[in-house]
């Protein structure tokens, strides 16, 4: 059986095949890792089809938990979503609201790669926004997981171009709109990141927002969002994977699904480079080429994953 994503699964959405007459918002959870409800929210434009690929937006919300969850940033920018008819993918912070820690960037890939399979995104056109801890974590997300994304747009990001270090090569060729109030401490959050990564040879074009402090209601909210993103399809970032290309077409990436522990995984024809083995609930259990990993040492279900495809396999004595 084909699995696009870890958890796909176990998580129960009644709108998977939705064609909407009117904008949709989506409001779910599931157990991962530790946390027995860990929430997300999809925002659906109206003018979606199912079949007809559209654009999406990973989108992150600032931290402070009084205000700021994954529903509420989806139902701030949702006038964006539906002027622009992309959707929004929205995971939640938990209990904390820091949408940077291990759980949420695992998490957040999770809901990344099942929204990929339930709805009709084109693959090539993924991006990625945040405001304030959602625009730092539009950075440092967005470079680790820089492959996933055709382009990047921190708005107000809470950070330092020390947060770059390590991952700021990563930006080559990448686009970057970045979006900042005037009077939110550019001469730290601003000014310093778009140095650093033209030096890395990143694509960078920015908005400074005169008299606008820490917000992100500053006027003409839903004008300067579709602004840089009409900006960065216009400088997106080709996602060119030969591996990926064949798994679309493949939709398959092994040759068995029945192991015992500790033997070789055997791929397809064609599939090299990284893989990675996820247990059901998320956790990463291993990494590693294509002709040197292995299966776990434990008997259990498991899913392979390389690029923005998985591959259940299971694993007995």
């Amino acid at each position: 059986m084909q699995y696009n994503i870890r958890l796909l699964i176990i998580i129960s959405l009644s709108a998977i095949s939705i064609t909407s007459s009117a904008q949709e918002q989506i409001n779910g959870s599931f157990s991962f890792q530790t946390d027995p409800s860990k929430d997300y929210s999809i925002v659906i434009p109206s003018a979606y089809e199912e079949g007809k690929e559209i654009s999406a937006f990973l989108a992150l919300h600032p931290w402070n938990t009084q205000n700021w969850d994954g529903r509420r940033w989806c139902e701030e920018i949702a006038d964006f979503a539906e002027v622009n008819s992309v959707i929004l993918i929205c995971p939640d912070g938990g209990v904390d609201g820091q949408i940077d820690d291990p759980i949420d960037t695992a998490f957040t890939t999770v809901v990344i790669d099942s929204a990929m399979t339930w709805y009709s995104i084109a693959p090539d056109s993924l991006y990625v926004l945040g405001f304030s801890w959602g625009g730092k974590t539009t950075y440092t997300y967005g470079l680790n997981h820089v492959s996933k994304f055709a382009g990047f747009m921190p708005i107000g990001a809470a950070t330092s171009v020390n947060d770059l270090d390590g991952i700021a090569d990563q930006s080559f060729e990448k686009p970057y709109y970045i979006i900042h109030g005037e009077n939110d401490n550019p001469n730290v959050r601003f000014y310093p990141i778009i140095e650093r990564l033209l030096n890395e040879g990143a694509l960078v074009e920015s908005n400074l927002l005169p008299g606008v402090g820490h917000t992100i209601w500053f006027p003409n909210q839903v004008e300067i969002l579709t602004d840089g993103y009409i900006w960065l399809k216009e400088n997106n970032a080709p996602i060119v994977d030969v591996e990926n290309q064949f798994l679309k077409a493949k939709q398959n990436i092994l040759l068995k699904e029945h192991y015992t522990p500790g033997m070789s995984l055997i791929f397809n024809d064609n599939i090299s480079g990284q893989i990675k083995i996820y247990a059901l609930d998320g956790t990463l259990i291993a990494s590693a080429s294509s002709q040197e990993i292995l299966v776990p040492n434990q008997s259990g279900i498991y899913i392979a994953s390389i690029g923005m495809t998985s591959q259940q396999f299971v694993v007995t004595e």
